[in-house]
């Protein structure tokens, strides 16, 4: 079974731009039979079949490689943090900031920050891009349309100020939508973090419960690709479950839990 699996790989190599190697092999071969399920198939050669004859199919697969589960305000003790102390520090140390959400899924995060932003006085001195590797959420990100669970942390007020209810047949009861005078603050654009060049000149970059498939050393590589997307002075924001273990080789210092800074003297990686 497992040399079936190596074997698909290799021949879908040439049909995606997603380096499957740089995943943990048993949960993305548990996550690749989950598909061959809903496709009704029994082996890996019939599924390589279809996604070889169907372009659908294969978009599909691809898309089906990103987790996308996302939510306003996660971990909501981290972004009172990122309200009351890193953002008014950027904001203190540059005159304009660029702010990556990196696998931003829904956008759910990437308007979070806006709010904060709004918040803070600040949203016409920033610029704010979310990219995915997943096209399909990145349309659903540029609509601003959100299910009730994305929603669960964000305040009566919260709510009035910068959703519109949305209502028709199919659509979940509390399904709401960023408006347009917000959501055209937000740019997204498609992108396999694995594999295309990072953005560059960011000052703040969330990447947050995106790499719990990738093997060590996909992270590392990304972690370093970070970094040097970084403006000096600049800070990564990952995930509450998550750890830069040799944050130190690569350059960043630590001021604080799943916050890290790159030294205004730039440093290693």
């Amino acid at each position: 079974m497992q040399d079936d699996f190596l074997i698909f790989k290799r021949q879908i190599a040439p049909w995606v731009k997603v380096d499957l190697d740089q995943y943990k092999p048993r949960q993305m071969e548990r996550r690749i039979r989950s598909m061959m399920t809903r496709a009704k198939l029994d082996t890996l050669e019939a599924y390589y079949e279809l996604l070889k004859a169907d372009p659908n199919r294969l978009q599909e697969f691809i898309d089906g490689l990103t987790i996308n589960v996302s939510e306003f305000f996660r971990n909501p003790e981290k972004f009172d943090e990122l309200e009351r102390d890193v953002l008014p520090e950027l904001l203190s140390r540059f005159n304009r900031l660029r702010i990556w959400s990196a696998g931003c899924s829904s956008g759910a995060e990437l308007s979070s920050v806006a709010i904060v932003l709004d918040r803070l006085k600040a949203l016409d001195r920033v610029e704010l891009i979310g990219t995915d590797l997943d096209r399909g959420i990145l349309e659903r990100a540029s609509e601003g349309l959100y299910l009730p669970y994305e929603l669960k942390n964000v305040s009566d007020a919260d709510r009035e100020r910068y959703f519109d209810p949305v209502e028709g047949r199919g659509v979940e009861s509390g399904t709401l939508r960023l408006r347009p005078e917000w959501l055209r603050r937000l740019t997204y654009k498609p992108q396999n973090l694995l594999e295309d060049p990072a953005l560059s000149d960011c000052h703040l970059i969330l990447c947050r419960n995106v790499v719990i498939y990738f093997t060590q050393d996909s992270k590392d590589k990304l972690y370093r690709s970070f970094y040097r997307a970084l403006e000096p002075g600049g800070i990564l924001f990952i995930g509450g479950t998550e750890r830069i273990l040799d944050y130190r080789d690569v350059g960043f210092s630590q001021p604080r839990p799943f916050f890290y800074f790159k030294p205004m003297s730039g440093g290693s990686a």
